[in-house]
């Protein structure tokens, strides 16, 4: 009986550790990705697949470093820089990230419109409501009540993905025999192109923000790191698999993503549910990854400047000591914190109710210049978590930074010759 209540208590304290390398990696897979993975799908079939699976690794290395950030410094990345390297560095690496965000607002708040569109939502009912739901929730003054809804939303867009494909009943022996192949057509200029496009969709500036500022935001402490490691390891597998599901989708209906009608067409032959199932996947995958992008984004800029957001204890920090910091956070900076991310949001929800048909075809060349924005923002983290003081004495090992800065090499020489070849 006692192992019992044991085991209970501990599943139940894991559970409550968890949330932001979870959701991050389920914001990853945002419309974005989708409509690039579906386009490879189109094109390649299946031989994207291989592709997509080892691509895990990267995503975890690069992506576990956000979150040991987070957790033994207990800042954000950008305040981390402004600490380490000066409030002007700490901002170049933020703009370059929120510049690059506004195009991807843009291209959920369209993946959204897609997805009610196909049952029937006209896009200037859907992109107005969406715009004030999503407000009121990255608005909430507690990061817990925004990860509980976003935890749930990230259940929901891993079942419509999985279901939805399981609808299409595809031949899962020439799944595993071409796509589990390391043999592709490697040298294919196109398909080089579309590699770097998932490269660029698979690692993205904001998930580096989020990641390290969620765990903050979560109070999440040194005895915690092993659940993040594992979080994220998880979270990385399933992100892939998800994301190869979408490419063996796009064998079935084309990368039709960025044109409903035909989008539609495409999948009524395989019944009413996978037409529903998939518009619910758009809207879930979108809504997602706006808030995500949305609280990246904001923090990124507000830790450089300085501005006093966190609500959660930060690290060393006794409750007293944290109430006064609460207090000590300006009303000022709370405006100026909604100044901003309205700076972005009303004109992306804008943009992308009058001009998504002329922008969404544009997803591919953005997921290339993803990769190229990752580099700065890569190389900090690096320096970062090699910090011994910023890391609190817990910098990253030798061998796990020489795998780091491989990993980014490999990205960053990946995505220059893709934009040095298509010149």
């Amino acid at each position: 009986m006692d192992i019992n209540i044991g085991t209970t208590h501990k599943v139940f304290h894991v559970l409550s550790k968890i949330g932001p390398a979870w959701i991050v990696m389920m914001a990853d897979v945002d419309v974005a990705s989708i409509i690039t993975g579906l386009q490879s799908g189109a094109e390649f079939g299946f031989h994207m697949i291989f592709v997509m699976l080892i691509l895990i690794p990267p995503l975890f290395i690069v992506q576990n470093a956000a979150g040991y950030l987070g957790i033994y410094s207990g800042m954000g990345v950008g305040e981390a820089i402004r600490q380490r390297y000066g409030r002007r560095l700490a901002l170049l690496a933020a703009i370059p990230m929120a510049s690059t965000d506004i195009l991807s607002y843009i291209a959920e708040y369209s993946g959204i419109a897609i997805g009610l569109y196909m049952v029937g939502v006209s896009p200037y009912i859907s992109v107005p409501v969406v715009f004030v739901i999503h407000n009121l929730i990255v608005l909430m003054r507690r990061y817990g009540r925004i990860e509980s809804i976003l935890m749930i939303v990230s259940v929901g867009l891993v079942l419509f993905i999985i279901v939805s494909v399981a609808l299409m009943k595809p031949s899962w022996h020439s799944v595993i025999l071409t796509g589990l192949n390391p043999i592709q057509p490697y040298g294919n200029h196109d398909f080089d192109i579309m590699i770097i496009a998932n490269l660029g969709a698979i690692i993205m500036p904001f998930m580096i923000f989020y990641q390290a500022g969620a765990s903050v935001q979560k109070s999440l402490l040194d005895q915690d790191i092993k659940i993040s490691r594992n979080e994220t390891a998880i979270g990385s597998i399933v992100s892939e698999v998800l994301m190869v599901m979408i490419v063996i989708a796009g064998t079935f209906i084309g990368g039709y993503a960025t044109e409903p009608k035909m989008l539609a067409a495409a999948l009524l032959p395989f019944g009413t549910y996978a037409y529903y199932i998939t518009a619910a996947g758009f809207v879930t995958a979108g809504f997602l990854a706006l808030i995500v992008i949305s609280l990246a984004s904001s923090w990124g800029i507000a830790e450089a400047l300085g501005w006093k957001l966190y609500s959660g204890r930060r690290r060393g920090m006794h409750k007293a000591q944290m109430k006064g910091l609460t207090e000590e956070r300006s009303d000022c900076d709370r405006r100026k914190f909604i100044y901003l991310y309205m700076g972005e949001s009303i004109p992306a929800a804008a943009i992308a109710l009058s001009f998504s048909a002329y922008l969404l075809p544009l997803v591919i060349d953005l997921m290339i210049v993803f990769v190229l924005v990752l580099a700065p923002v890569g190389v900090l983290l690096g320096l970062l978590v090699s910090d011994q003081k910023i890391m609190n004495g817990h910098r990253l090992s030798k061998r796990y930074m020489a795998l780091f800065w491989f990993t980014l090499a490999i990205i960053e020489i990946a995505g220059l010759y893709s934009i040095i070849t298509s010149i």
